[in-house]
């Protein structure tokens, strides 16, 4: 995630990345081009009554359902700089969660897939969310941890028992992102130490974006691309830089249920590439382009 990014002839040496942080997060940015792609599709895919199924969610709409989603969790007690916890199952979910989140000033922290309840919910203590953001097929596992943890709000995509949904954010007015500082945190993942506990490991807005400058010299994707999601993988650093890459190229996001499903997927989307693990192969012809999620 920490790459460097080189760059040249910049006043008192500032970065690429400097100058382009300013106080502009990476939602802003998106929210700021999405009303030039007027009828283009960002998203679509996910459980079936969440914004973006269906049709899918073009780019401005996608705008003011973040705008709104942002007013709907500050309405709800989220501050800036507050960390929320983001557990979902697909893409699309994943990709709304976190530029929510982060319109309204706050900090998504991804919970990796695959963890139990103890675990996720010492991660939810740790980084001392009060609300987590979480989808139907994860939310037992979901509401279990925060009953373990300060978590007191739990929001769910699709049907969830003992969730709020997603949809209630959507009515309690609009929203415009807070402004950031490039040394704030942007993303707040738990990694794997090498004695097996997790342990936080914040990214600031300056390496999201550095990181995004490099994604964008070497992914090469463009507005015509389709691009397949498969669900969140590894500790959710890969995994958000790609999407947000996606995202700010205008392309179009596909989420897909499961990596089994994304050679179907790619059939019936005519897609171009595909946001999977490292090494997931996909028996289409011709071949994506893989923008794979190492580690």
């Amino acid at each position: 995630m920490r790459r460097p990014v080189l760059a040249g002839g910049l006043r008192r040496g500032m970065s690429t990345a400097e100058t382009m942080v300013g106080e502009t997060s990476v939602t802003q940015r998106l929210l700021g081009t999405a009303a030039a792609r007027d009828g283009h599709v960002a998203l679509l895919g996910g459980p079936a009554d969440v914004p973006g199924s269906g049709p899918g969610l073009s780019y401005p709409d996608l705008a003011v359902t973040l705008q709104r989603a942002a007013a709907g969790l500050a309405w709800r007690g989220v501050r800036p700089r507050d960390v929320v916890g983001v557990h979902v199952a697909d893409a699309l979910s994943y990709a709304l969660a976190c530029h929510a989140i982060r319109a309204a000033g706050a900090v998504p922290s991804p919970v990796a897939p695959g963890l139990q309840v103890p675990e996720i919910a010492g991660q939810l203590a740790d980084c001392g969310a009060r609300m987590l953001i979480t989808s139907g097929s994860l939310a037992a596992a979901g509401l279990a941890a925060a009953d373990r943890s300060w978590v007191r709000q739990v929001i769910s995509f699709g049907e969830a028992a003992g969730a709020m949904p997603f949809g209630s954010l959507l009515g309690l007015g609009s929203m415009r992102p807070t402004p950031v500082r490039a040394h704030d945190i942007a993303l707040l993942p738990y990694l794997r130490r090498g004695d097996g506990t997790l342990g936080p490991s914040a990214v600031t807005h300056l390496e999201i974006t550095a990181e995004l400058l490099r994604l964008g010299a070497q992914a090469g994707v463009r507005e015509q691309d389709v691009v397949l999601a498969a669900p969140p993988s590894g500790d959710g650093c890969a995994y958000t830089s790609l999407l947000d890459h996606v995202l700010l190229h205008g392309a179009t996001v596909v989420a897909v249920p499961a990596a089994g499903d994304l050679a179907a997927a790619a059939r019936e989307h005519q897609a171009t590439a595909a946001i999977a693990a490292f090494g997931t192969e996909i028996a289409v012809s011709p071949a994506l382009r893989l923008l794979a999620i190492e580690g």
